[in-house]
């Protein structure tokens, strides 16, 4: 009896180890393929954008905005992210464009 329990033992490990391993390099393989893709999106949106005549800033801001909100329904930004981002362009929008109100009556 003990014998099966340490043979049983030790199969359960090494199929757990290899199991483990090839988990790992799946997510390697993932993770530069991820990167890989990420990277060759920075370029085309470079080159994009070096194709395009510039921007006004609040046109920029329009669309930062706008991929903001692409990204939180697409569920690839979380609410905390969402906010400090669009804090981040409120505040921007805030310095190219200070808010005015008219004088108080006296």
């Amino acid at each position: 009896m003990t014998h099966m329990l340490i043979v049983t033992t030790v199969v359960v490990l090494v199929y757990g180890l290899a199991a483990a391993a090839v988990l790992a390099v799946y997510r390697a393989a993932d993770d530069a393929a991820g990167t890989r893709a990420m990277l060759a999106v920075r370029r085309m949106a470079r080159r994009r954008a070096e194709q395009q005549p510039r921007r006004s800033g609040d046109e920029q801001l329009a669309l930062a905005e706008a991929a903001v909100a692409r990204r939180v329904v697409a569920g690839r930004l979380d609410p905390a992210a969402y906010q400090r981002t669009m804090a981040a362009i409120a505040a921007q929008d805030a310095v190219t464009r200070p808010l005015s109100t008219p004088e108080p009556p006296r």
